[in-house]
């Protein structure tokens, strides 16, 4: 368990607002989403469609059988 416990200090979560299909916006720190959802919001208009998707990027660690 050390080992797992240590390796979620190298993971990245980053919240991604999708506004109309596309991209729009990224942030870090779950405390500024709602300033930038209502940024979206007042921009494009409050019937756009607004998806918010969580993406955790963790370090590649290479195995044996990868050609390394």
């Amino acid at each position: 368990l050390a080992s797992s416990a240590a390796s979620d200090v190298y993971k990245r979560q980053e919240y991604i607002l999708v506004v109309n299909g596309r991209p729009y916006f990224s942030v870090v720190d779950v405390k500024h989403l709602s300033a930038v959802i209502d940024d979206a919001k007042a921009r494009f208009g409050a019937d756009s469609k607004i998806d918010v998707f969580l993406q955790t990027t963790e370090p590649y660690a290479p195995g044996k059988d990868n050609g390394n």
